[in-house]
């Protein structure tokens, strides 16, 4: 396996959205997800699987509160650049061909990521706006995680996406959780072929 042959996948989606188990299926599938990951005090979903230095440097360039650009924001493609040069190779040594990728920033800087990497493949994670919201407040987190932040981040995403005809799959959530062929779509999608242990373990870490 060399670095080059890696593919990388994008989930994209807001905060709230289901967004954390469709990465942790494809983690589960096979699929490099980057650790270190970033843990939360979410007892329902402790592992984020978002890469740790990815989210801090999103975190940088993109203020989480309010959805706008800082004054950090032209630092992202330089960092990506390198980032994922070095991710491929520990995803290559490792003996995997997929990388995923999943944050909710990430959706604002789709320019920079597929200026680098222009062969993503992508999966929008969906969920109707009231459920997010409901999840946001049942963690009692910021609006920006909530509806609102919703908005914004699908606006950003679908916009971008339609400007610069990309080709995308749309997971709706709660659809994926309990329809396997749906699961079998996204996979032949991406294509990612798990052996059958692998996918037992991805269909039962849905559950």
């Amino acid at each position: 396996m060399q670095a080059e042959d890696v593919k990388i996948i994008l989930v994209l989606a807001s905060w709230s959205s289901g967004s954390t188990s469709v990465a942790g299926y494809l983690d589960k599938c096979g699929a490099y997800s980057c650790p270190p990951h970033v843990h939360t005090v979410d007892e329902r979903t402790p592992n984020a699987y978002e890469p740790a230095e990815y989210k801090q440097v999103l975190g940088l360039c993109i203020d989480e509160n309010t959805l706008e650009p800082t004054p950090r924001f032209n630092a992202f493609e330089p960092f990506f650049a390198n980032w994922i040069a070095r991710q491929r190779q520990k995803a290559a040594e490792g003996g995997h061909r997929f990388i995923v990728l999943k944050h909710a920033l990430q959706s604002f800087m789709l320019a920079a990521i597929l200026k680098i990497e222009p062969d993503c493949r992508i999966v929008v994670a969906s969920r109707p706006f009231e459920k997010i919201e409901a999840t946001r407040a049942r963690r009692n987190w910021a609006l920006s995680y909530g509806e609102w932040g919703a908005r914004k981040v699908y606006g950003a995403t679908y916009t971008w996406l339609h400007e610069n005809n990309c080709g995308y799959l749309v997971v709706p959530y709660e659809r994926l959780r309990n329809e396997a062929h749906l699961r079998d779509e996204m996979l032949t999608y991406l294509g990612l072929a798990p052996s059958p242990q692998q996918r037992a373990e991805a269909d039962a870490f849905l559950k």
